[in-house]
């Protein structure tokens, strides 16, 4: 079992879900040539059973220097898989960390999609919620090179759940991650989260239509400045057209977005528009003339 792999070069070794302990000894052998690899098949069942473990899923790198006995513990304990840090910034469609988890995890994006738009997924972690869109929490993970997509888009939700949890609030989630959706999208800095939050609040509370552009721009599919005839686009996420909240997040909001949405800033705002300076902050009114003229001088500052 000491052997060393007869290999003259690193070897790529991809395991899938459920394997049986033979398939996967099977998987390791046509690429790695085990020089006893029934003997492995017999040590790794036994193995299995004391230890209570079952084979690992994912790609395994195995080299010259490692043997039998390695390639036993690195299929019972999930060693030997490459592992990369990926970082998911606040403010993602799933749809754009599909796209991310691509490029630098190798991830399959389209099967990571599938999994976001999947109904048995969705049902099994939401109430009613439109896909997963506002479920996976931003983060940075080692995410396995080449892993499923469902591993990876179990492991974004379970973190979202994770930090929900820890909120301990009785509030609808779906509610509240909608909310912080709109929120992320719209405020470059953290320290007004709450502010923005306070305006939607408010003209929620007055049945006034929220009239935010990311929930256009999400209904149309697209992240470009949003045009005047976008603005009757009939579309659900509209809310220039529909009072309300839309269907649901329109993005994967952090932390900060989510506490702001349930804590929002107690305030008489209703309006606010980007001061169109580099600061990224944004100037508040309370009623439509202040709203115009502060649009004047967000102009003014863009000219």
């Amino acid at each position: 079992m000491l052997r060393p792999l007869p290999l003259d070069a690193d070897h790529a070794v991809h395991i899938a879900r459920r394997t049986s302990i033979s398939r996967a000894i099977d998987s390791v052998h046509a690429q790695c040539s085990l020089p006893t690899p029934m003997m492995v098949k017999i040590v790794t069942r036994v193995l299995a059973r004391v230890m209570q473990k079952p084979i690992q899923h994912g790609w395994y790198v195995f080299t010259s220097r490692d043997t039998q006995w390695d390639v036993i513990l690195a299929l019972l304990s999930g060693r030997r898989r490459p592992a990369i840090k990926v970082t998911i910034p606040e403010g993602l469609t799933y749809r754009e960390i599909a796209s991310i988890l691509s490029r630098k995890a190798e991830i399959d994006s389209a099967g990571f999609i599938m999994w976001c738009e999947s109904d048995s997924v969705i049902r099994t972690h939401t109430l009613d919620a439109p896909s997963m869109e506002g479920y996976l929490m931003p983060d940075t993970y080692e995410i396995f090179l080449r892993d499923e997509p469902s591993a990876v888009g179990e492991r974004l939700c379970e973190e979202s759940r994770r930090r929900w949890n820890s909120l301990s609030t009785l509030r609808p989630r779906r509610e509240v991650l909608t909310l912080a959706s709109i929120v992320q999208a719209e405020a470059a800095a953290v320290k007004e989260m709450p502010r923005i939050a306070g305006v939607y609040v408010n003209r929620l509370r007055k049945n006034m239509r929220l009239e935010a552009d990311p929930t256009v721009q999400y209904g149309l599919g697209m992240k470009r400045r949003v045009l005047y005839r976008d603005l009757d686009n009939a579309n659900d996420y509209n809310t220039y057209t529909h009072v309300g909240l839309p269907p649901g997040p329109i993005c994967n909001p952090g932390l900060d977005a989510i506490r702001a949405a349930l804590f929002p800033e107690e305030h008489i705002y209703l309006f606010f528009v980007a001061r169109g300076d580099s600061s990224g902050l944004h100037r508040f009114a309370q009623n439509g003339s202040e709203h115009v003229e502060n649009v004047r001088r967000y102009r003014k500052a863009r000219r």
